[in-house]
């Protein structure tokens, strides 16, 4: 798994003591539903040491220098000297030299990187809690609340310690051990139209893809599966599998939803066993149906996990089971369909920022008066995510997918399922996103290119238009679920934390059950009926978004255990565990 923690000291080696305390921390990290978890790796010498959370076998070593995740390499590369070359893969990258230590992201941030650094330690970790358990304090970071509100993520640039920075994406981080000073090198991401034929755009692509998943070919396919939808992603990297390798005799590719799911024709777990079969490949079909621990348990595991970083809780139901199964199973990694390859056409500014999952406060018709109301932090993007000058707004679009939507939602994704096994994403390879960033805007609109490709190289198996998990909305709207959640957002510890006023706006907006079902009227059957591009000019002007006040209040949910998660980790590292109490210091404390 993902969880890693590296560390500099400025004036004295680390002891023996140091390698106990980051087994333990590295033991806290386990989830509670696996009995016999993959060993630690720990490294102390000198003033450095690190330290990985149950080994899946994604992990090259080189004296002090460690790599996280997977290479697409043909070939030895030199990854483990600062400075040096900055390999194509999925990873996280950390390595040490005389006077330097650099910590490096892959070209889109898909493992996460935080760092803190005082005048006597430097530490850069995948997970907050990690960073917290081993500095032994926490300092919440309210600024998170608005976007948390907003996104159901802790948005952009946040943690939630305020003393955290996250690395940005496809960037080096540098510690001159000499100056004790840091210094970040970033690649920005640019999108720079190359004149070509469609057919030679297609071709690079193409070659691209099957550069990469080529190198899928060192992999042990009994120790990892591909997960496996109805739609183009997951089945464009089985087909260049396919086409590419060869289909592996223990190729397995898995799928996960509802019971009821599998029997429903258009639906993701249906398609994907009839697309399995036509491959010739082994599949397995995994329930997300609720499980039968107590609810409690089952959001505590989805938060221990996610550390809280995302909201997205339908497909984490069953408990983790699934996971836990998985782990169980020997498997130590999936083959991810985490792409950017194009977004869907918009029109405006708030359609860019929804789309990528980063919409304000301010654009929502329910959460608009709240940091005036509640006096929350401000809240505003980041002028590296703005549009740009002379930026058309599909180049923005996409620009924004790369840059914010996979290291921030997807990352996040990913963090969950780095609890149990490890993870790679072959469509975000650097030569298949310098490709696509080639492209004209119309090649990359809704994956033109990209779905050509697919259908050119897949069996005649439809694609679907069904998910196969139950939705946020029908989870959080039950009567158990509501009743869990108001009693944390209605707890002392919520009021300290965030106001009594706050914490009544919250709960009073919470229902029990579905809506009644309208009648479709005139004006829905034409509204059906209209273009995408009038449909979101509609949406920018007149029909502004909302938050459903369920999703609302366990977004606060979240926050509220996080606060108390994170306490709580803050005294481990000595042993002696700081218990949340009903009590919580205020916010700005």
């Amino acid at each position: 798994m993902s969880k890693i923690l590296y560390a500099c000291s400025r004036h004295s080696h680390f002891t023996a003591g140091t390698k106990d305390r980051l087994n333990d921390i590295c033991n806290q990290l386990v989830p509670d539903n696996i009995d016999s978890p993959k060993p630690h790796v720990v490294r102390v010498k000198d003033d450095l040491a690190y330290a990985v959370c149950m080994n899946s076998g994604a992990l090259q070593e080189s004296e002090m220098s460690v790599l996280l995740g997977f290479l697409y390499e043909q070939g030895a590369v030199s990854w483990n000297k600062p400075r040096g070359c900055c390999p194509n893969g999925n990873y996280a990258l950390f390595r040490a030299g005389d006077n330097e230590v650099e910590v490096v992201s892959d070209c889109v941030g898909t493992r996460t990187v935080w760092y803190y650094k005082d005048d006597e330690i430097f530490v850069a970790s995948t997970s907050q809690r990690a960073l917290v358990m081993f500095i032994g304090s926490f300092e919440f970071d309210e600024r998170v609340i608005p976007w948390m509100l907003s996104t159901g993520s802790l948005g952009p640039q946040f943690s939630w310690d305020k003393r955290f920075n996250r690395i940005p994406v496809d960037s080096s981080l540098r510690l001159d051990r000499t100056t004790w000073s840091l210094s970040v090198t970033q690649t920005p991401i640019e999108y720079s139209m190359v004149e070509r034929s469609e057919e030679d755009h297609e071709k690079l692509l193409v070659d691209a893809i099957r550069k990469t998943v080529s190198s899928l070919s060192v992999i042990d396919f009994d120790r990892w599966l591909l997960p496996l939808s109805g739609g183009y992603d997951s089945r464009g990297i089985l087909c260049f599998i396919s086409n590419t390798i060869g289909v592996p005799s223990n190729l397995k590719t898995i799928t996960w939803g509802l019971d009821e799911s599998l029997g429903e024709k258009g639906n993701d777990a249906f398609i994907a066993k009839e697309l399995a079969v036509s491959v010739g490949v082994k599949h397995k079909y995994y329930t997300t149906n609720i499980s039968s621990e107590p609810l409690e348990f089952i959001f505590e595991r989805f938060l221990f996990c996610s550390e809280g970083r995302i909201d997205h809780i339908s497909g984490y139901m069953d408990g983790m089971n699934i996971w836990k199964q998985l782990h169980d199973e020997g498997v130590d990694g999936i083959i991810r369909g985490d792409e950017g390859l194009g977004e869907l056409p918009s029109s405006s500014e708030l359609t860019v920022r929804n789309m990528a999952g980063c919409g304000l406060c301010s654009d929502y018709k329910n959460l608009e008066s709240f940091i005036g109301d509640f006096g929350l932090p401000p809240q505003e993007m980041p002028m590296e995510l703005r549009q740009r000058q002379g930026e058309a707004l599909y180049e923005w679009r996409d620009r924004l997918h790369q840059e914010y939507r996979i290291p921030t939602v997807l990352a996040s994704l990913s963090d969950i399922k780095y609890s149990y096994l490890e993870q790679i994403n072959p469509l975000l390879s650097r030569p298949v996103l310098n490709a696509v960033r080639s492209f004209p805007g119309h090649l990359r609109t809704d994956k033109y290119m990209f779905k050509k490709i697919v259908e050119s190289v897949s069996p005649n198996v439809p694609f679907a238009d069904k998910v196969a998990n139950a939705t946020p909305r029908d989870i959080l709207r039950k009567k158990e679920c509501v009743d869990l959640v108001k009693k944390e957002v209605g707890s002392s510890y919520a009021i300290n934390l965030l106001g009594d006023e706050f914490v009544e706006k919250i709960i009073s907006g919470i229902k029990v059950g579905r809506d009644e079902p309208k009648r479709k009227s005139m004006k829905s059957l034409v509204k059906s009926l209209l273009p995408l591009s009038i449909k979101n000019r509609l949406r920018d002007t007149v029909v502004r978004p909302t938050v459903d006040e369920n999703v609302l209040a366990f977004r606060v949910f979240m926050i509220v255990k996080m606060h108390k998660m994170l306490s709580v980790d803050a005294g481990r590292v000595s042993g002696v565990e700081h218990h949340a109490t009903n009590e919580a210091p205020t916010a700005a404390s």
